[in-house]
């Protein structure tokens, strides 16, 4: 789950927008959030971890050969020879931009907003050993599957009936979706390679955000202030299988829906500077919900034409029409997570990846591939009133060295969505109408991996040391 959370008159994206015309929204804070942060539902992808992987477009489902197999497909274990640990590192940068956003009684400066971070995404450590000819391995991980991370600061103008405004917004989102993974992949033929893991789901995130309209000489009129503090957790399991030949990779990867446990607290907070409308402040906390997490389903081909080359592609199809709120006795229960809708409009989505590696040089001790890919991600909330999803396109570009015991990968990925979308102008009298623009999303990513191979005679013995003794 990477996620943007948006600006006030940017994102309050008809999601449940009539509501709030009819004053309905500020009387419930939960749907407040939903309408606020509705843009953060809108960049969930089902991304593996890895620099390598993500070289290649993220298309390793039928490779998954290194110490991030269990976030592809955790059958690519059993390829493992040696203990292995990973650690896999990321840096974004992102630009937003809102741009010819106009009608006859409203218009807006276009306006954008710029961020960058780093943050660790994943690490693994992987124990394999033979039994009877045959490889086992075993491996515990945690990777960050959701990065909710967002902050944005932004001040322009609009017009609103030929009388300029001063509009501030600011939004700030920290936290993600964790899951831990103990996985285990056995080769049950020099053909055949079947995994399996368990994966705990943990998340907590926080939002803020702040909108401010003011008059051109300063004057406040309407102010929205509104904070969240969510957490969410469950347990599922992921099944995969690889069949493998000198030519040829087919494989496949099913994650099981779960049930999670699902819960937030609210602050409220609305005034109108002019007395035109109710000022309002509200704290809600709310019980534990349950949210059904779907299923998905993963294909990839993997072709070896000479043995310097590889070609990869993936396809990989999540239900999110079926990620439902169960909230007994409320009005939530039922609700489709990503536009509140009991008939949902939310598209189940199919990732498309795509990718080559070529073994730019073979040494003794040394061995540098190249790699290149592109890729499709749909995301899955689509803007109420134009109808249109955000679709990452893209490419990426990779590049890695194996010497001795240690493998370095570097990988750069460079997305971009366009989309047309909805704002919605409040004014201090409580009328308001949409007007539609264009939303530019350019990310550029950078991510690194460092595999170390350790001694197994050494790992044996430290293994011994802690469950046995001298």
């Amino acid at each position: 789950m990477r996620g943007h959370s948006s600006l006030l008159l940017g994102a309050l994206l008809g999601l449940g927008g009539q509501a709030y015309l009819q004053g309905q929204a500020l009387q419930d804070p939960n749907l407040v959030f939903f309408i606020l942060a509705g843009q953060s539902r809108t960049a969930f992808t089902m991304q593996g971890a890895g620099a390598r992987a993500i070289g290649t477009g993220g298309a390793f489902i039928a490779v998954a050969d290194d110490a991030t197999a269990v976030s592809y497909n955790p059958a690519g274990l059993a390829q493992l020879l040696k203990p292995e640990f990973s650690a896999v590192g990321r840096w974004l940068s992102r630009r937003q931009d809102f741009q010819r956003f106009s009608s006859p009684d409203v218009s807006y400066d276009d306006s954008s907003n710029t961020e960058s971070r780093t943050s660790p995404e994943f690490f693994s450590f992987a124990i394999p050993w033979k039994h009877q000819g045959q490889n086992f391995v075993l491996q515990v991980s945690h990777q960050r599957i959701f990065d909710f991370s967002y902050k944005s600061d932004l001040i322009f103008n609009s017009r609103v009936g030929g009388n300029p405004r001063k509009n501030r917004q600011y939004v700030d989102q920290r936290g993600g979706v964790n899951v831990w993974s103990a996985a285990l992949g056995a080769e049950l033929s020099s053909r055949f390679l079947l995994g399996a893991s368990i994966n705990f789901w943990r998340g907590s995130w926080v939002f803020t955000s702040d909108s401010l309209a003011a008059t051109s000489t300063g004057s406040p009129l309407t102010e929205l202030s509104f904070a969240q503090n969510s957490a969410f957790r469950g347990v599922n399991w992921s099944l995969g299988t690889i069949w493998r030949s000198d030519y040829l990779n087919i494989g496949a990867v099913y994650r099981s829906a779960f049930k999670a446990d699902y819960a937030f607290t609210n602050v409220l907070a609305f005034e109108d500077y002019s007395g035109g409308t109710p000022n309002t402040s509200e704290t809600l906390a709310s019980e534990v919900f349950q949210l059904q997490w779907p299923e998905s389903l993963g294909i990839g081909l993997g072709l070896h034409p000479h043995p310097r080359w590889l070609l990869t592609a993936d396809w990989t199809r999540v239900r999110w029409s079926g990620t439902t709120i169960r909230a007994g006795g409320t009005s939530y229960d039922g609700l489709n997570f990503f536009d509140l809708q009991r008939v949902t409009g939310t598209p189940d989505v199919s990732d498309l990846r795509g990718g080559a590696e070529w073994i730019a040089f073979l040494g003794d001790k040394v061995v540098i591939p190249l790699r290149a890919g592109i890729f499709r991600e749909p995301q899955p909330l689509k803007d109420r009133r134009t109808g249109e999803q955000r679709v990452f396109k893209g490419w990426t570009l990779g590049v890695g060295v194996k010497a001795g015991a240690f493998t370095l990968d570097v990988a750069y990925k460079k997305s971009d969505a366009m989309r047309n979308v909805a704002r919605l102008q409040l004014t201090s009298s409580g009328t308001a109408s949409y007007i539609t623009g264009q939303e530019d999303l350019d990310e550029q990513r950078v991510f690194l991996s460092l595999i170390w191979q350790l001694d197994p005679l050494t790992v044996r013995r430290a293994l011994r040391w802690v469950f046995v003794g001298n």
